[in-house]
């Protein structure tokens, strides 16, 4: 992309606006939301920047231990994920020079993490002071080279970050990014590396080149991307260097004990000079089966997880489930991602009779008991630039004869001759009941056949990025709360996260548009024509609903602050050292 020329951006200071989410998600009203939000142990705003004592309704340190369920993540590398379930236990061992948490009225705010403050700017040049007496979990001081070293990872293509892009152009635009990741020369490598616009002045100290100046630049230097490595640890144990007694931390937490497809436990990092853990033990629990997991809650070993929606309606009838449910309002869209390089989806006719094929509010209503909000668009209700389902319904919306019609046109009369497609999913009964629908709707409407693919949720994530599916249902949950992020990385030739290989010259044109906009307005403008372009053309997405994520949360469970924006696998989640158990 070109570089960008901003004026104005969403987080130079409306950042602290809180998104409107509660009203896009389905059954979820804002008194819904007032009171669950209320659940377990959500109060106070919590900030990770104080270092005070423990609530005065604060258990005995023996009793400060904590069980909750997730998904099991893929990596927890931060410069190698994407998914919201590895992105959530990184943010308790690691941590970065700002931070992303709550406002105190369910918006967003950047505080500083591992920097003394904000940047100081002198045109493309930022730079940064470390606070003092920063360590690593085992003890050695965490200096500037630790970053250097980590943005060197980032851009670097043999680790292959999928989120290398938001340092890229038209993102964070550090110097020298996209030439480093782009390089195919080993013989040039080093070179590039140097080149790179991240240096260490001093010990603490750094100094950041950008190709332009960026208004965002502490919201994008607080995401995962950025995070600091530890060289002589990765160089040591190579892909093993995350391994519990390899691993070293900057974060409130570090890592004891994981056991693959069962748990990791997390204790408290003695060297974290942040807000000090109450919880000395949290253990995660790797469960994809949330009907198995409302049991594991109900008996007392789950203190936190996901419920299925569905369930819902029970929890709430419950007179002691129902004190402890947390509905946390998403900035998530999903959809059924289709993989453009499948000969049968490669033809947008293909997937214009899957997408006009689905009844997106009686899946809603059937699967997911209207908690979620039926969408045809990609944009999430809440952001600048929201479109909203009138601007898409009539194109790629339920239709079950414009659907039959785009079959035909396809060349599969009636279904006929089509070949039969997988859908993969997470092996959940929830998940079930969707690829029932969903299944259904395809063989009713348009007489062709696709079988599920149930995997489980580690399965998934490799099979999503490597592009090995056809049929997938995922989406997308904001990273930071901007029109741009949903977009840049997901939609682009080459992306990072376009698995699915969007590539169209207009929607890259589009994108340029967006890059070198000199306003707001038209910096929004482009990004909603990008939107259009991809829902309409259906580039990899047939979006079907906004989702809003319920929770069971322990009523002694406290400092739990639901943030949709920013939670990602459970409520809270952005501020895991604020939680406590109480008495």
């Amino acid at each position: 992309m070109n570089v960008r020329n901003r004026w104005i951006l969403l987080l130079a200071a409306p950042m602290a606006v809180a998104l409107t989410l509660a009203a896009a998600c389905g059954g979820t009203s804002s008194t819904d939301k007032t009171a669950t939000a209320a659940a377990g142990g959500a109060g106070t705003t919590p900030t990770s920047t104080q270092t005070g004592g423990l609530p005065a309704d604060a258990a005995p340190a023996s009793q400060q231990k904590i069980t909750m369920q997730s998904t099991e993540p893929q990596f927890y590398d931060p410069h190698r994920s994407n998914f919201e379930q590895d992105i959530a236990v990184e943010r308790m061992l690691f941590r970065g020079l700002y931070n992303l948490t709550d406002d105190g009225s369910g918006g967003v705010k950047v505080v500083p993490g591992d920097a003394a403050g904000p940047p100081t700017i002198s045109g493309n040049v930022y730079t940064v002071k470390l606070k003092s007496g920063l360590k690593w979990s085992d003890g050695k001081a965490l200096t500037a080279a630790d970053y250097v070293y980590g943005f060197q990872r980032e851009c670097d293509p043999t680790v292959a970050s999928p989120y290398q892009y938001v340092l890229g152009a038209g993102l964070g635009d550090l110097k020298g990014c996209d030439e480093l990741f782009n390089n195919k020369d080993a013989t040039k490598t080093q070179a590039l590396k140097d080149a790179l616009g991240v240096k260490a002045l001093d010990a603490s100290t750094l100094e950041f080149t950008l190709n332009r100046p960026v208004a965002t630049f502490e919201t994008i230097w607080s995401l995962w991307a950025t995070f600091p490595s530890r060289q002589d640890v990765i160089q040591k144990f190579g892909d093993k260097w995350t391994d519990p007694g390899n691993i070293v931390v900057n974060g409130p937490f570090t890592m004891s004990e994981l056991v693959p497809k069962d748990h990791v436990t997390l204790k408290p990092n003695p060297e974290w000079s942040g807000q000090k853990p109450a919880i000395q033990q949290l253990t995660i629990k790797f469960i994809d089966d949330l009907s198995a997991a409302l049991k594991s809650f109900q008996t007392g070993e789950l203190q936190m997880t996901a419920i299925q929606p569905t369930d819902v309606k029970v929890v709430k009838g419950d007179p002691s489930l129902s004190s402890e449910l947390v509905i946390d309002p998403t900035a998530r869209i999903t959809a059924i991602e289709m993989q453009l390089k499948d000969p049968a989806l490669a033809k947008f006719d293909v997937r214009l009779a899957l997408s006009r094929a689905i009844d997106r509010k009686t899946l809603v209503d059937v699967v997911f008991d209207g908690v979620y909000t039926p969408a045809t668009y990609w944009v999430v209700k809440g952001l600048k630039g929201f479109q909203g389902n009138s601007a898409f319904d009539s194109t790629i919306g339920f239709d079950k004869a414009a659907a039959q019609a785009a079959m035909a046109s396809a060349g599969y009369p009636n279904g006929q001759g089509f070949p039969t497609l997988k859908l993969t999913l997470t092996d959940t009964p929830s998940n079930r009941n969707l690829a029932d629908f969903l299944i259904k709707q395809w063989k009713d409407n348009l007489g062709i056949t696709v079988t599920p693919d149930f995997v489980d949720g580690k399965t998934r994530s490799q099979r999503f990025n490597s592009g090995n599916f056809q049929l997938f249902p995922g989406g997308w949950q904001l990273d930071y709360p901007d029109i741009e992020n949903p977009l840049v990385g997901l939609f682009d030739t080459g992306g990072g996260n376009n698995k699915y290989n969007c590539s169209d010259p207009a929607i890259d044109a589009a994108f340029k548009e967006a890059t070198n906009a000199t306003t707001e307005a038209a910096r929004i403008a482009a990004y909603q024509k990008v939107e259009t372009l991809v829902v309409t053309k259906l580039c990899g997405v047939a979006p079907i609903y906004q989702n809003a994520v319920p929770y069971l949360v322990n009523a002694k469970v406290g400092g739990v602050v639901p943030n949709g924006t920013i939670d990602a696998s459970g409520p809270g989640t952005y501020c895991v050292e604020c939680w406590y158990v109480k008495k």
